[in-house]
């Protein structure tokens, strides 16, 4: 529609104009010395129109051969990035197949940037060839924008840790927790880095930020707290245990009450004869978070057997069909010489959950109680569901 109307246009300006020189064409003389050219005007402003068209032409050719170099370099740039990023593709498809070989060859053949890079050192890696691999990742790096060299190093540290390259994947990790101290995926990975290396003491103290920034889900969080606390405290026993109480002590309150955590540090004060801290740290626990562990350590403790029983049957209330709850009461009365009351105990926690310590408890009970018999038809229930499991 556009042109229709610039070609009326056009052809209503050469009717008027062609009306205007047959009315009156006018003329023009143009004289030098003895030259002298006349001519009607619309003559002149023919050719003048026809002189500035053909100059107009020849501006726009001498523009075009000037500027064919940089229009060739251009496609030729455009072709290659085409021809590359067919090859990314290519590459991504046999890696996603596992012809490692082949993927890093077609990686690495048009004009080759980062993310090719990146993706040939994970195929060299896959080939166990990590002197390429390691190549590979500094060219990452050369080629990489500067807004991308964060991308690089994890994806660096990442193959590090896949290949147990354990202290170098630190060493590449603390430059970037200094410079982003606060980014997830670099918080994640130094954990990582610290639990293969055992490296409780500090893994500890990155614990905080991992929670502040949600580095992992609250499952995958609180796993990480137990295993840290564990390995610490297990440390600290190597040493003494007033080693296990300072590490205790840098623990958080909620780390402190968490069952896992706690069980392994009331463990270690009965080891060392420090029961009623024990007893006392079990109550807050369990007060906190009811669990079969902690419930059961409960029954071990030696501190006030009539005192603890009394507590632990203020627990039915809530928990008056809990089989281990009955079994820690069945263990408690024994201890009290309740042989009775134990006996029911025993049977009732049995009622609910057949389970191999409790028959063996069961066992020891009617043992003590002078019935050998039916005390080895206990302890041969117990074994029975053991090896049935």
């Amino acid at each position: 529609m556009k042109w229709l109307i610039n070609g009326l246009l056009i052809l209503s300006a050469v009717v008027m104009a062609t009306l205007l020189a047959y009315r009156d064409p006018g003329f023009v003389i143009i004289g030098h010395q003895s030259l002298v050219l006349e001519t009607s005007l619309s003559v002149f402003l023919a050719v003048l129109l026809l002189f500035f068209a053909v100059l107009y032409l020849l501006m726009r050719l001498w523009s075009a051969i000037w500027r064919l170099p940089e229009r060739w370099q251009s496609s030729h740039q455009s072709k290659m990035r085409g021809r590359a990023q067919m090859a990314l593709q290519q590459g991504i498809s046999e890696l996603l197949e596992g012809d490692w070989k082949k993927a890093e060859k077609t990686l690495l053949q048009s004009q080759p940037q980062y993310l090719h890079y990146l993706s040939a050192a994970y195929a060299a890696q896959q080939r166990q060839n990590i002197e390429q691999r390691d190549k590979h990742l500094e060219h990452a790096q050369q080629y990489a924008p500067a807004e991308q060299h964060l991308a690089v190093n994890l994806a660096q540290a990442q193959l590090q840790l896949k290949q147990q390259q354990v202290n170098l994947a630190v060493t590449t990790l603390k430059p970037l927790q200094d410079k982003y101290p606060r980014h997830p995926q670099v918080l994640k990975l130094l954990a990582q880095a610290y639990v293969a290396q055992q490296n409780w003491h500090t893994l500890l103290d990155l614990l905080p930020e991992l929670n502040k920034r949600k580095a992992l889900s609250e499952a995958a969080l609180y796993q990480l707290e137990v295993q840290t606390a564990q390995g610490e405290l297990n440390q600290a026993a190597a040493k003494s245990f007033e080693a296990v109480k300072t590490t205790w002590e840098r623990l958080s309150k909620v780390q402190r009450l968490q069952p896992a955590i706690a069980k392994i540090y009331v463990q270690h004060l009965i080891a060392n004869g420090a029961t009623d801290t024990a007893e006392q740290l079990l109550r807050d626990s369990i007060r906190q978070h009811w669990d079969k562990d902690l419930v059961l350590l409960y029954a071990h403790v030696n501190v006030n057997p009539a005192q603890q029983l009394s507590r632990a049957e203020g627990w039915l209330k809530q928990h008056e069909k809990d089989a281990d709850l009955l079994l820690a009461l069945g263990q408690l009365s024994m201890r009290n010489s309740l042989w009775g009351k134990a006996q029911q105990y025993l049977e009732a926690s049995l009622g609910l959950a057949p389970r191999p310590d409790t028959y063996q408890a069961l066992g020891d009970l009617l043992n003590q109680m002078g019935e050998l018999e039916q005390a080895a038809a206990q302890y041969r229930k117990g074994l029975r569901v053991a090896m049935s499991e």
